[in-house]
């Protein structure tokens, strides 16, 4: 029974990539036919945008600056959890000798301070995404602006993702090109 639910997931997951490739290679096969009627010389490309990004010095440096920022941010979450764990540990020897009202005001207390740390924690949690973003958005633009550059330059109608092909020559591999592209020009505010 539980391999048949990891078969069922594994084939879940395939149906949904294959459905992903088959409305890209739909829509680019229509986007084609035209192109056969203009009888323009077609030419694609693609691109393993994986590989390109594993490969970029500036990529790793993003993740590292991001790794620090999330650990900052754990750092300072668990200080305020053991705090409150303190706390806790606090009430609960004295939980018995306490007044009913005391006992009512004590978890009114600690409800509150854990309200407060699950805010946090879902404050800090958006902080990191907004950074991710910060961090990776200018790379991104510019890994698309080689891309464009490197397809024009070669001469490429059509540029895609690796990883919607099932079967691609490797002479279209353009992701070595955009590497070197991208190694070559600084981005913005570099030095």
């Amino acid at each position: 029974l539980r391999g048949r639910g990891a078969t069922s997931q594994f084939h879940s997951i395939n149906f949904v990539k294959m459905k992903k490739t088959f409305v890209v290679l739909s829509t680019l096969l229509l986007a084609l036919g035209g192109s056969f009627v203009q009888a323009q010389t077609l030419k694609l490309g693609f691109v393993d945008s994986q590989a390109v990004l594993e490969k970029l010095d500036e990529v790793k440096a993003a993740n590292d600056q991001l790794r620090t920022f999330a650990s900052a941010k754990e750092k300072e979450l668990k200080s305020e959890a053991d705090a409150f764990q303190a706390k806790v540990a606090e009430a609960e020897k004295g939980f018995q000798g306490m007044t009913p009202q005391m006992q009512a005001a004590t978890q009114k207390e600690l409800q509150a301070l854990q309200e407060k740390l699950q805010i946090k924690q879902q404050s800090a949690q958006t902080e990191i995404a907004n950074r991710e973003k910060q961090l990776f958005e200018p790379i991104q633009k510019r890994i698309q602006e080689m891309i464009k550059q490197t397809a024009t330059e070669g001469g490429y109608t059509y540029v895609l993702d690796k990883q919607v092909l099932f079967h691609s020559p490797a002479a279209d591999d353009l992701s070595e090109a955009v590497v070197k592209k991208m190694q070559a020009s600084k981005p913005a505010g570099a030095t």
